[in-house]
């Protein structure tokens, strides 16, 4: 670099040599390999960075320079270009927050329900209404397994009553005709040992015990004819029953097929994933819409810019506002303008620290002739030679 000339002269300005900088070289014990290498790389590595730096921020000032000199081109349109070009910006600025709206709208379905009805679209209306109807059937089928499981159990309260009937009726019969047999024979006995006449009780306790011995035997007779009967109704209602469970469990089976393949608890549920399915593909539609949209002025709205001098049409496309606000390019400007200050300020501040540590390496050289070499060496291997 220009500014390290002085390995060629041995004598610089006393400015160089007497200034703060050097005031602190030489309180440093360079006699020490290591604080002198510290020294040198330090100042070094100082004036590579501020350069980096200094160049850095001279290609953003250039831009941000190029920003403002776009503001003014801008700025000196004629009204009817002008108003085309806000019209693009416009539309830009409205397609933009309809595709944000969009965005903002997250799917109420998840990806396993979207796929399952996108595979089966073109009859997922079909599969709804047949899902509805298994459904309603299901409903049917469970309300007459419940009569029939009804009617079983009171068929089956009935047949326990008649066989306990039954047990009664032949314990009272046999204690019946134990009873007669005994009276019988007291009446025997009394009739020899006595010799009296016992025939009219004797008729009496026959006739008493052939009417027990009919009367029972007709109401063990209608008991067994009932139970048979409540038997034999038992028996269809047994058969029907497994019928209708038959039927009950392959209804199940279906409805519990179709709510796993489509992700679902029901008819409604699916009846509502394939609106929002509907929902979510016309959405699409329309976000796709737009964003060819978007494309078609986003090119329009940089060729008319272009067309008008504007050097980085490109950049004003995420600020379509400033272009129909004036506030808002008010403020663009401003924050370019306060971008390049900063920038100058950078620049200065890196040009002063270079200077720094230029006098610094300056001074070192001057003072310490004998590290000259070494000095050069260091510089080298940081890129800093002559120019």
């Amino acid at each position: 670099m220009g500014f390290f000339n002085f390995f060629k002269k041995r004598k610089v300005k006393n400015e160089a040599v007497n200034n703060k900088d050097d005031r602190k070289i030489t309180e440093v014990a360079f006699n020490d390999r290591q604080a002198r290498m510290t020294f040198l790389e330090s100042n070094c590595e100082i004036i590579t960075a501020a350069d980096k730096q200094i160049l850095e921020s001279r290609k953003e000032y250039e831009v941000v320079t190029g920003y403002l000199s776009d503001i003014q081109k801008i700025d000196a349109v004629g009204k009817e270009e002008r108003g085309e070009i806000n019209e693009s910006a416009n539309r830009i600025i409205n397609l933009n927050k309809e595709r944000l709206a969009m965005q903002h709208t997250p799917p109420k379905i998840t990806v396993a329900q979207r796929y399952a009805i996108e595979q089966e679209e073109d009859r997922i209306e079909d599969e709804i209404k047949k899902l509805r109807e298994n459904e309603m059937y299901k409903g049917l089928v469970e309300q007459d397994l419940k009569v029939l499981e009804d009617e079983r159990d009171s068929l089956d309260r009935k047949i326990n009553r008649a066989i306990s009937k039954t047990e009664f009726n032949r314990k009272i019969l046999v204690i019946a005709t134990v009873f007669i047999v005994v009276a019988l024979i007291a009446l025997i006995v009394a009739r020899i040992k006595t010799e009296n006449d016992v025939t009219f009780v004797f008729a009496l306790v026959v006739l008493f015990g052939a009417f027990c011995a009919g009367y029972f035997f007709l109401v063990h007779r209608k008991t067994l004819a009932d139970l048979k009967v409540n038997e034999a109704k038992l028996g269809r209602a047994i058969t029907l029953i497994n019928k209708t469970k038959i039927k009950f469990v392959n209804v199940t089976n279906v409805l519990d097929y179709n709510c796993e393949k489509y992700h679902v608890t029901g008819s409604e549920d699916l009846k509502y994933n394939w609106a929002e399915y509907n929902r979510i593909v016309e959405e699409e539609k329309r976000f796709k819409k737009a964003e060819q949209l978007i494309e078609f002025y986003d090119n329009d709205l940089k060729n008319r810019l272009k067309a008008c001098g504007v050097a980085d049409a490109g950049i004003w496309l995420y600020q379509c506002e400033a272009l129909v606000d004036a506030g808002e390019m008010v403020e663009v400007r401003h924050r370019l303008n306060v971008r390049r200050q900063k920038l100058r300020k950078t620049i200065d501040y890196n040009n002063q620290q270079k200077k720094s540590a230029v006098l610094a390496l300056k001074s070192f050289v001057v003072k310490h002739k004998e590290y000259e070499i070494e000095t050069r060496m260091v510089m080298e291997r940081y890129g800093l030679t002559n120019g």
